[in-house]
């Protein structure tokens, strides 16, 4: 092999090597950004996940003292009814 053939030789190598390398430095940083989002994405689907288990804890809270304020009227409504049909009777 002559010389130019030996630099015809290593000319392809460095290009071929820069073909495969420079696609690979960009796909890296893709990556890099993809996984930083994620893990943006991640922390901020944990945040909301709290806030939500809160809230729902909130509504079961205020559902269960409304539930008892309905009962509490049902009993007085019960008692009124009762006393109101007493006093007619008599």
């Amino acid at each position: 092999m002559t010389e130019w053939g030996v630099v015809t030789v290593i000319v392809a190598l460095v290009g071929l090597i820069a073909a495969v390398a420079a696609p690979m430095v960009k796909l890296n940083g893709t990556l890099t950004r993809l996984t930083t989002q994620m893990d943006s994405f991640v922390a901020g689907l944990e945040a909301f996940k709290l806030r939500y288990k809160e809230q729902l804890r909130d509504l079961n809270d205020t559902d269960q003292k409304l539930c008892e304020r309905i009962d509490d009227h049902e009993h007085r409504i019960t008692v009124l009814e009762t006393t109101a049909d007493e006093e007619r009777g008599h």
